[in-house]
């Protein structure tokens, strides 16, 4: 910018000023952004719980999927752990779930009746979170 009287050209900087009140407002950010982690990092789970959910789900998937190679489609139950308690169904202190494993939990598949397939879905929870889910769609073929 030049000035009028002495044809000088004259350059814009930050004063200091807005350099401190720039620093503060960042590390107030910085600020309360840590304390934001420090109070949400101890109520998530630790890779070894994630691990172990995902094996338990994967385990009752597959027993799952078992029954239905053994019995076929037409069980009300494919999921032996809601209609007994086998030794392999405890998870303590892990809640595991499953859903779609009765009779009459068919669903459409890519536009196929719905009496030919089924979504089955397993739910590892701790505490009330869940840390695992595992999807498969059974056929009655």
């Amino acid at each position: 910018m030049k000035n009028r009287l002495s044809g000088k050209t004259q350059e814009r900087a930050f004063t200091l000023i807005e350099l401190v009140a720039f620093i503060v407002i960042v590390g107030l950010a910085a600020y309360a952004l840590l304390r934001m982690f420090e109070q949400t990092l101890p109520h998530s789970p630790t890779p070894a719980q994630l691990a172990q959910a995902t094996q338990f789900a994967q385990e009752r998937m597959e027993l799952i999927l078992g029954q239905r190679e053994a019995f076929g489609y037409g069980p009300a139950e494919l999921d032996p752990c809601k209609t007994g308690s086998p030794t392999v169904c405890t998870t303590s202190p892990y809640v595991v779930t499953s859903t779609g494993t009765t009779l009459g939990s068919e669903v459409a598949w890519n536009g196929n009746p719905t009496t030919n397939f089924k979504l089955v879905t397993v739910t590892v929870t701790l505490g009330g979170t869940a840390l695992a889910r595992s999807n498969a769609v059974v056929s009655n073929y």
